[in-house]
């Protein structure tokens, strides 16, 4: 397991000489809490870590020598990136009717999660993908719609520049079941083959242009009665 992110960070603490060692640790031991929190509560760090006490798993804070001893938290960056990702995906989102927005789903080493995405677990591989039918014609510009294309692609990139432990990739993969915010069931299956309709966003003029003639699409996996291949960020730690 890669941990996501580390702080270490020295300290300086008086004691005083006629205190019992019990005690003296438990400053220590406080102190240190104290800068952890602060940091939580900031939100410059995870609520979720892994402490390491000189370089051991399961000890207090107060366990740590005196001369040379060290406290470390591993914070989850991972369940972090998870809550921006999400957030910036929605924020991207064409709002027509609201259904794309709320479609977006986390799944969790290859499981629905449910529980908050800032809780997913350290070490865990995530999938965030949309289950709209037309979740694949938005991301690779197959048509027309109020916001740019490639709404995946456009979070990726910041995501990994903000990120630095994490790594983030697009992909495109199959669904194997559920239900989207219409209600309607998940994977979707293709009725008959995809179109390719030449429409294509221009970055610089900001509009969409017509590139080609739409025709039938040969792929393989845009066939009728093959399951859509949904497109899908997916973050794992370094």
């Amino acid at each position: 397991m890669s941990w996501a992110a580390r702080l270490q960070k020295p300290m300086r603490v008086a004691i005083n000489r006629n205190m019992t060692s019990v005690a003296a640790h438990k400053i220590v031991g406080d102190r240190i809490r104290k800068e952890r929190d602060d940091l939580i509560q900031s939100g410059a760090a995870s609520a979720q870590y892994v402490r390491r006490v000189d370089g051991k798993l399961g000890l207090p804070e107060e366990a740590a020598k005196f001369n040379g001893g060290s406290v470390t938290y591993l914070f989850n960056t991972l369940g972090e990136a998870t809550v921006w990702a999400l957030e910036e995906l929605r924020k991207r989102s064409p709002v027509h009717s609201g259904a794309f927005r709320k479609s977006w789903a986390i799944l969790v080493n290859g499981k629905g999660w449910t529980d908050a995405p800032g809780k997913v677990p350290m070490g865990s591989e995530v999938r965030i993908v949309n289950t709209m039918p037309y979740a694949r014609k938005i991301e690779v510009g197959g048509q027309r719609i109020s916001v740019p294309p490639g709404i995946v692609e456009g979070v990726r990139r910041p995501l990994m520049r903000r990120f630095k432990g994490i790594r983030a990739q697009r992909l495109f993969k199959p669904v194997d079941k559920g239900r989207d915010a219409r209600g309607d069931p998940v994977p979707y299956i293709l009725k008959q083959a995809g179109i390719a309709s030449g429409i294509s966003w221009d970055k610089k003029e900001k509009q969409w242009t017509q590139k080609h003639a739409a025709y039938v699409s040969r792929r393989a996996d845009r066939q009728g009665g093959e399951q859509m291949l949904y497109p899908m960020l997916v973050l794992t730690e370094r």
